[in-house]
């Protein structure tokens, strides 16, 4: 089977499938850029995976509901010091209570609760300071990112190669997509042990993106035309 010998309706899905790809992709770059507070760079890589989620929120997404760049240090300075419960101390509840417990208690009723993550006492705000993502958050990301993500990589591959392409690219694609995807989890799993995970995080996350959006082009491309460069001459 050709993607070009599909009738217009299958060609017609085919290019659908190819630009809804594209519109989600642009959209996890979006909610990627916003998770981590508007700009990329590898130091809020760091914070958000390698880091705390307690400091990474307050640096990103939970960053203007926190009173000043002090709050951040205050806590900052806790869990570098070991966020023992002799530490949590005035200092850190009284930034919990001015900067999060409005929306992050179980009985709270803001429009923008999270009953299910309180941080009202030390017991509940330690397990949000150790490196890396929370066990049960982590569970769930791998998850959802691999079968989503792993299912989404099989349909293209298949679909590029029914392309008109160099058999070689048949093979990168794909190849870059799953070792892209193979290399952000990994990212995300060791980044309890150091920063230097987030490289693979963003590495990982930049072949992942460039697969997709690739192989998502070139089959939009060959529905209806000869694809540029890489594209088999008939004949």
């Amino acid at each position: 089977m050709r993607l070009k010998t599909l009738d217009l309706g299958g060609r017609v899905a085919v290019s659908l499938f190819a630009v809804t790809l594209l519109g989600a992709l642009s959209t996890a770059e979006l909610l990627i850029l916003h998770s981590l507070g508007g700009t990329m760079s590898i130091e809020k890589v760091k914070a958000k995976y390698t880091g705390s989620l307690l400091v990474s929120s307050m640096h990103g997404s939970m960053y203007e509901y926190v009173t000043e760049d002090e709050s951040i240090a205050i806590v900052e300075r806790w869990i570098a010091a070991g966020a023992t419960e002799t530490g949590y101390g005035d200092d850190v509840a009284a930034v919990m209570e001015e900067d999060c417990t409005n929306c992050h208690s179980k009985t709270s009723t803001m429009t923008d609760a999270m009953p299910s993550m309180p941080l009202t006492s030390y017991d509940e705000v330690v397990k949000l300071a150790a490196r890396g993502l929370p066990g049960g958050k982590l569970l769930m990301q791998l998850h959802v990112h691999a079968f989503a993500l792993g299912t989404i990589l099989l349909v293209l591959a298949l679909l590029v190669c029914a392309a008109d392409i160099a058999a070689e690219w048949k093979v990168l694609l794909p190849v870059v997509g799953f070792a892209g995807l193979w290399l952000d989890t990994a990212g995300w799993v060791l980044g309890a042990f150091g920063e230097w995970a987030a490289w693979f995080i963003v590495g990982g996350g930049g072949f992942l993106a460039a697969a997709i959006a690739a192989m998502s082009i070139v089959i939009l491309l060959d529905c209806w035309m000869r694809v540029p460069v890489i594209g088999r001459v008939p004949g």
